[in-house]
């Protein structure tokens, strides 16, 4: 029968037209807007929505069976990334109250026997660094949102108590970086903790800037002696370095040291920039391990591509839009958009079809990334990328559509 033999090519040919579709979208979100420093893109509030609703069905349990911190991740990020939302809204505004309000429905989760379950209390301080540290940040977003803080805030108190927990800790800690789980130690791990002190000095009293002058002085005298950054593993007794600076832990900690000391936040940031920044098939990412150091992917960085670690390459989009580094955050944003296959919903924006909303929560937090606390004007940067570096994407995609057009006409006769 004559449907019978038109079928297939029909088939054939609506395969190729979605492919050329798909092929157009990405090549168009090349050119997708990004926001100035301090503004925030209009999908963020749709990535929000989703989030919530997949927080609310489940999904921080579901990322715990994929992550060692999934579900506090979640929960963790969603209320950060509230944060960065409300801060640049006048004080007393409905957009304010209304960050505050979810960053403090992300805390509630945070507090429960699910955000505590995988962290040993017994540790100093309780439940180990990540745990402490990532709550506490959380807890000073929480308080600036309120700023001036009121007499009666629910949450002074507890960051008052939490704050000293961790600064005695430090204080009595033989090495800079304090274990997250019994005898292992993460750098990156405690940045968020200074990163929270500073922002206690910021609000009160000066009383922590000793500790945080003595601790970066510590952390200088255990650089990763092969790139001078700082160690993506140490010994937790000694601070020596165990694992060498990587992409995965090196983007968070500037994206921390940039409140913390920015005058060497900077000088982190340029070398890190120079030795990891690169681009493939003419996109910019981020190896995982320096050049000179090549590496497999692990838990932490996922599976690497040519190299280079996704989750990184957004966690660094965020830093770099931090740093004022306009032409990397651009480039990275945009080629997110363009191979993140976002999609629109009802149900809200996710990227890659929603498959992993922790994913979504990085995403979503490095594109609100702005300062908690007074920044200078960034600094000038040399251009790293060829204004034409859309052109070898256009030209690959133009191959493909070229070779798969072939094989459906070559199908059709």
């Amino acid at each position: 029968m004559v449907w019978r033999r038109c079928l297939p090519r029909f088939v054939w040919l609506a395969g190729y037209g979605l492919f050329a579709v798909i092929l157009l979208i990405c090549n168009v979100r090349l050119y997708a807007p990004v926001p100035p420093a301090g503004e925030v893109a209009p999908e963020v509030d749709d990535h929000l929505r989703y989030l919530r609703r997949r927080l609310e069905g489940g999904a921080g349990s579901d990322m715990q069976t994929l992550f060692p911190e999934g579900y506090f991740f979640s929960y963790a990020l969603y209320g950060l990334t509230w944060v960065d939302v409300g801060l640049p809204a006048p004080a007393g505004s409905p957009e304010r109250e209304r960050a505050l309000a979810e960053a403090r429905w992300a805390l509630q989760h945070l507090d429960g026997p699910a955000g505590r379950a995988v962290f040993a209390e017994w540790l100093d301080p309780p439940y180990g660094m990540f745990y402490a540290a990532w709550r506490n940040l959380l807890l000073a977003g929480i308080l600036l949102l309120q700023a001036p803080v009121p007499a009666n805030s629910m949450e002074w108190p507890d960051f008052q108590a939490h704050s000293q927990e961790i600064a005695d800790a430090i204080a009595a800690s033989p090495a800079p970086f304090l274990p997250s789980y019994p005898g292992q130690a993460w750098p990156v791990d405690t940045f968020p903790a200074i990163f929270s002190l500073r922002v206690y000095t910021h609000l009160a009293d000066g009383r922590y800037e000793p500790l945080i002058a003595a601790w970066l002085a510590e952390v200088q005298a255990h650089l990763d002696p092969d790139t001078g950054l700082i160690p993506h593993r140490t010994d937790y007794q000694t601070g020596q370095t165990l694992d060498g600076a990587r992409a995965t832990s090196q983007a968070l900690i500037l994206r921390f040291l940039a409140g913390i000391d920015p005058a060497w936040g900077q000088e982190q940031y340029h070398a890190f920039r120079r030795e990891y920044l690169v681009t493939r098939l003419g996109l910019p990412a981020v190896l995982e391990f320096p050049p000179f150091r090549p590496g497999r992917g692990d838990v932490d960085s996922g599976p690497l591509l040519l190299g280079t670690s996704l989750s990184a390459t957004a966690a660094f989009m965020g830093t770099s839009r931090l740093y004022g580094d306009r032409e990397v955050a651009a480039a990275l944003w945009q080629g997110g958009e363009a191979f993140g296959m976002a999609v629109t919903t009802g149900a809200g924006r996710c990227y890659a079809l929603g498959l992993l909303p922790v994913g979504d929560a990085f995403v979503v937090w490095s594109k609100t990334a702005t300062p908690w606390l007074a920044a200078g004007p960034p600094p000038a940067y040399e251009p790293t990328l060829s204004p034409w570096w859309r052109w070898p994407l256009h030209a690959i995609s133009l191959g493909l559509a070229l070779l798969a057009g072939t094989v459906t006409w070559r199908f059709q006769r």
